[in-house]
């Protein structure tokens, strides 16, 4: 019996020792383990082999114990690792429990401070700001779709909106409430108490929104007839001051009015000039307040802060043509642009801007035709319904992502493809020319001249 007790207790002893190798080395070499544990490189006590009688018929006995300790040493390891994921989750699912319900999922209320360091982002450098158009307002909706789809992301597009409904795409993503920065469209909701007819004092709630809560170097306001090539638009500000005064787009004046900029073509404030505007505001200054404003300036609020900026503050108006006289804003679409079919009333109110923006020898400020009617950095077109927006990108965009596409290609391309009725170029714009006429020859230049400005803008 003696001689039976020392290998018994050497064999408790090499257990616990394969047991505590087992245990040290957890999940992270169950294999070199196994190797290590294996019935045929095991030898509990070699000068021991024949105490519990035949050799084979000890070792294969000690293999078979082993196997079944083996395995359930595998079992508590693979318990171990799940129970340490199980805890790690835990953690993690507790850590997100933080986030109040009010929170980015809950559009009607502000970001919680743990969210802003989950979204935090610089605040981009310009936005966009898409106000409603008086035009055609049943079909805002399709029109801010197809933005979304074509120069709304590359431009920081902000929607000012009364109702979630107009893009309910972006009702998690508001401005001054759930907003993520660096992700647009965004939208601006208008409070209930400023109808859409009340546009001054919409302006004036839209304009100090930006201001406290996105609060960029500039803000470019159009309309969502407006048509925006953000590569252009990014160049144009990366040459501007923000600290400086700016307002600038297409001036335009009439013999008896103040000289502003289009509101259809678009036009750009800097940080200063919005600081400015709202201290202004803040004073009550009569010349740039919304009391009293007519129906007329109701519809056209640019006018009244055209009128501040003018006779307030004195910011002076820009030629924002290029060296050869061609436009970057234009207040009508392509076709029209190019052809010079415009009215009337765009024609005169260049008449008088050699007192504006300074005496122009060469052309007087008169609009130009065909391919020099648009510089190469144009930022904007008007008049562009949502049907014409889409194919005008795509056009855009296969210009310039091939650069020796012909000029017959291209025409083919854009008789294919641009919409002819009115229901997709709507009620302001002209279709395309007929195919023999010699206004293609403008239209072409035009668009391959401007293309660069679908590119990614990089502001």
């Amino acid at each position: 019996h003696a001689s039976r007790a020392q290998p018994a207790a050497g064999l408790h002893t090499a257990k616990n020792k394969i047991g505590a190798s087992q245990f040290n080395c957890l999940c992270s070499c169950p294999k070199i383990m196994r190797h290590r544990i294996g019935k045929q490189d095991i030898d509990l006590n070699p000068s021991s082999t024949d105490v519990f009688g035949a050799h084979n018929h000890s070792k294969q006995s000690v293999g078979t114990h082993q196997e079944e300790r083996n395995l359930h040493n595998g079992v508590w390891i693979r318990i171990i690792c799940i129970l340490i994921f199980v805890t790690f989750s835990l953690l993690i699912v507790d850590r997100i429990s933080e986030v109040p319900a009010d929170s980015v999922l809950n559009p009607g209320n502000k970001l919680s401070e743990i969210e802003k360091d989950m979204f935090h982002a610089p605040a981009p450098s310009f936005v966009t700001i898409v106000m409603p158009s008086v035009v055609k307002p049943d079909a805002r909706p399709l029109r801010l779709t197809n933005i979304a789809k074509t120069w709304g992301p590359s431009s920081n597009a902000i929607y000012v909106v009364h109702s979630t409904n107009e893009f309910p795409e972006a009702e998690r993503n508001q401005v001054g409430k759930s907003s993520i920065t660096g992700h647009y469209p965004q939208i601006l909701l208008v409070p209930e108490d400023i109808t859409v007819d009340m546009g001054v004092p919409r302006l004036e709630y839209v304009i100090r929104t930006i201001s406290r809560d996105v609060d960029p170097d500039f803000a470019f306001f159009v309309n969502d007839h407006t048509f925006v090539l953000p590569n252009n638009l990014c160049k144009y500000l990366r040459e501007q001051d923000s600290s400086k005064d700016l307002y600038s787009g297409h001036a335009l004046k009439g013999k008896p009015d103040t000289a502003f900029n289009s509101g259809a073509a678009g036009y750009v404030l800097s940080r200063k000039t919005i600081t400015d505007l709202i201290k202004e505001w803040d004073a009550e200054n009569p010349l740039c307040s919304a009391a009293g404003s007519s129906k007329w300036l109701q519809g056209n609020p640019g006018l009244l802060t055209a009128k501040c900026f003018d006779e307030a503050l004195h910011i002076q108006l820009h030629d924002t043509r290029d060296e050869n006289q061609s436009h970057k804003f234009h207040a009508y679409g392509l076709v029209r642009t190019v052809t010079g079919k415009v009215d009337d009333w765009y024609i005169n109110k260049h008449a008088e801007l050699d007192f504006v923006l300074g005496v122009d020898s060469l052309s007087h400020h008169k609009l130009k035709k065909g391919a020099m009617c648009c510089s190469p950095s144009t930022i904007s077109f008007h008049y562009v319904e949502a049907g014409e927006s889409l194919v005008f990108w795509d056009v855009l965009k296969h210009s310039r992502e091939s650069p020796s596409m012909s000029e017959s290609e291209l025409k083919d391309l854009m008789m294919k493809t641009w919409p002819r009725d009115r229901e997709g170029l709507g009620g302001y714009a002209h279709g395309l020319p007929s195919p023999l006429s010699l206004d293609w020859i403008g239209l072409i230049q035009v668009v391959k001249k401007i293309s660069d400005g679908v590119g990614s803008a990089m502001c």
